[in-house]
C-alpha cells in the first residue's frame, strides 16, 4: 500500500512541476533560492528530485519574510532530515541565470563536517541522496547553479550553456 501511496505522490510532484513550469513560461518571473552544499572528505552531497532529471544540492526557493540562510536550513531538514545550528553555514556562491523561463537567483551555502550526518528521505520528493567528489559529479546532469558553484570550486571554466 505504501509503494501505491509514494507513487501517487511522486506523480504529483511531477504534475505539479510541469504546471509550475508552464506558469513560468507564460509569466517569466524572478525567483529565489537557497541550496546547502554539504561536504565530507572532498565529497558534496547530491540529491535528485522525483520531478526532476539532474542532480541538484537540498534546497528550494525562498519563502517571504524568510532570509535565504533560513530556507537553506528549512529545506535540508525538510528533505533529509538534517538540522543545522543558525550560524553553521558559510554563503560560497551567489548567482543568477535565466533558467527554466525563470530568472532564477540562487545562493549556494556550505558546511564542512567532520562526520557524516545521518540523512533520512521519504522517497517522494528527494529519490536519491548520496555523496560524490566534485568531479565526478561534474560528468553528471547537474542543475545549472551546482555546475557552475563545482566548477568554481575545482577552479575550471564551465562552459555551462543554460537553455530555457
Amino acid at each position: 500500500m505504501r509503494d501505491w501511496q509514494d507513487l501517487v505522490v511522486r506523480i504529483g510532484y511531477r504534475l505539479a512541476y510541469l504546471m509550475l513550469r508552464a506558469w513560468w513560461f507564460i509569466r517569466r518571473p524572478a525567483t529565489r533560492g537557497a541550496g546547502v552544499a554539504l561536504w565530507h572528505e572532498g565529497k558534496i552531497l547530491l540529491v535528485r528530485t522525483s520531478y526532476r532529471a539532474l542532480l541538484s544540492l537540498p534546497g528550494g526557493f525562498v519563502e517571504r519574510g524568510e532570509s535565504s540562510n533560513e530556507a537553506a536550513r528549512r529545506e535540508l531538514l525538510e528533505e533529509l532530515g538534517i538540522g543545522l545550528a543558525p550560524g553553521g553555514l558559510r554563503l560560497a556562491w551567489q548567482g543568477t541565470l535565466r533558467f527554466e523561463s525563470r530568472l532564477d537567483t540562487t545562493d549556494i551555502w556550505e558546511i564542512r563536517l567532520d562526520s557524516p550526518p545521518r540523512i533520512w528521505f521519504d522517497g517522494r520528493e528527494i529519490v536519491w541522496a548520496g555523496w560524490m567528489t566534485p568531479s565526478g559529479a561534474l560528468k553528471k546532469r547537474l542543475l545549472p547553479h551546482v555546475a557552475l558553484y563545482l566548477a568554481q570550486t575545482q577552479g575550471v571554466e564551465s562552459g555551462l550553456m543554460v537553455a530555457d
